[in-house]
Parts: structure tokens; sequence; C-alpha cells
């Protein structure tokens, strides 16, 4: 059995690889891979008008809708591509792939888990860890379209009604409007190199840790497969891997996972 996953595609973004991207989905049709796992942020809808993104990216996403019958994909939500989610859930069957928060897929003798990421940056922010509030306001960073400013107003009006709650949180940011606006920097300013110390370390330390199934619902002999953060690697001993991402990264490479009968292999894709 093969399982491939990629993440962090940013179709729609400025310096998003889609003619790269539809070469590898071709490629892919014509080996045998049984499950494409798309491990979130393959649209990017965050300050995007995500109807135009839709309609920009449809040789992408075309692409993706030919491959069902020989490939099973699943599309793994990301929190820059979070109303996917929604979207599924509305149109059902018409939907062409499953939106879901993390998939679980058994190769051979191992299971894998997938989710994105961004759940394990929601755990080791050191001011707020609700997953509930971060998930909220990724929805309504895809709802802003191209005035992405009104999602922070609107998460910082909802801040404002509560104020007596968040004073309550000392460690909370100073100047909260200033903390939403940075969480709607570009992925590769808001966890690129300057700040990997602050952001992906920690990420990389709760993704690896045996305890990591108290705060996950990954179980621990599963074995985790996450994007997010653009730094991909592979961990056998800790049973965790990550995707990279596409283009996006330090060494601007199209990186991928590939799964063949339990061993994880990460790959880099030469059009």
């Amino acid at each position: 059995m093969s399982i491939v996953a990629v993440s962090d595609v940013h179709l729609g973004m400025k310096g998003a690889k889609e003619k790269e991207f539809v070469k590898f989905i071709k490629e892919l049709r014509d080996r045998d891979v049984e499950h494409l796992v798309l491990l979130g942020d393959i649209i990017d809808i965050w300050r995007r008008d995500f109807t135009k993104a839709v309609i920009e990216c449809s040789e992408s996403l075309t692409m993706l809708n030919d491959i069902l019958d020989e490939t099973q994909v699943h599309y793994v939500v990301g929190n820059h591509d979070f109303y996917l989610l929604r979207m599924s859930e509305v149109l059902k069957e018409n939907f062409p792939f499953e939106a879901k928060k993390h998939e679980i897929i058994k190769s051979r003798e191992q299971e894998f888990f997938f989710f994105h990421g961004y759940q394990l940056e929601v755990l080791c922010n050191p001011y707020y860890k609700s997953m509930k509030t971060y998930e909220a306001f990724s929805e309504h960073m895809c709802l802003a379209g191209d005035d992405a400013g009104n999602a922070a107003e609107m998460v910082w009006e909802e801040i404002q009604s509560k104020r007596s709650f968040w004073d309550t949180l000392k460690r909370f940011p100073s100047e909260p409007k200033s903390a939403l606006r940075s969480m709607m920097e570009p992925p590769e300013r808001r966890i690129g190199k300057y700040n990997r110390h602050n952001v992906v370390e920690p990420i990389m330390e709760l993704a690896a840790a045996n305890t990591r199934h108290f705060l996950l619902n990954v179980r621990t002999e599963q074995y985790l497969v996450y994007g997010h953060t653009h730094l991909a690697y592979v961990d056998d001993r800790n049973k965790v891997a990550n995707t990279g991402s596409w283009g996006f990264g330090d060494k601007k490479a199209l990186e991928y996972i590939e799964i063949n009968n339990d061993k994880v292999k990460l790959k880099e894709f030469k059009p």
C-alpha cells in the first residue's frame, strides 16, 4: 500500500507553485497510490475571496477530482482552508472530498494519524489554548474575503465583550488586537526562520512527546504526520513526521511524505 501526504501548497497565494502541483497530481495518477492525503492549507483562503480562489485554482482542483476513481483522496483541513469543512458539511455528497480535521489510515501493521498541525500551535500558545476560539478565528479569516482586517475586528469585538475574562489571563498580550493581526501574517513570515525558536521548536517537542495523547486525540501507538510549520522531517524513533511545504520552506523545495508498507520517507518533487 502506498500513501502520499502533502500540505501547505497555499494555492491562490502569491508564490504558490500551482503548475508544479498539477504535474505532481498527474504523476500520482500514473502510479499505484492508494491514498492521497491533502494535509491542509492546500487552498489559501485567508486574506482572499474564497470564491475567487476556488475559481483560480480550478486546474488543480479538477485534476484532484479526476483521480478519485484510482486514488482515495482525503482532505484534512488546515487553518488557511478551514472553511472547506463547512462547505463539505453543507454540500454533502456533492462535495468531491470528505473534509475532516483528522484522518487515520492503516498501512500494513502501523496506523497513521494525520492532521494539519495548527492544533499543536494552539496548545503551544503561551497565552490562551482554546482550540474552539482559534478555529472560529480561522473560519472568520476564510469568510473575510479580500478585506482580511474584518476578521481581526470581529474577533476583537468578541474579546472586548468579555474583557473581564481576558483580564484574568496574566500572560495575555498587552495589545490583543496587534496579536490577532500577527496571526494573519503569511505563514512564511509568522513561523519563519526568525521565529523558529519561539514557535516551531515547541511544536516539534509536543509532536514527539510520549505524552502527546494526553493533549491530542492521537493514540500512543499511532504514527503522527502533520504539516503547518513548513519544516519537513521524519523522526521514526518518536513516530512523527512533517510534510513540509510546497515551496514555502527555507529550501523552497516541493516536499511531501510517502509511506510504503509502514516505511515513512520524506521526498522532493522535481518537475
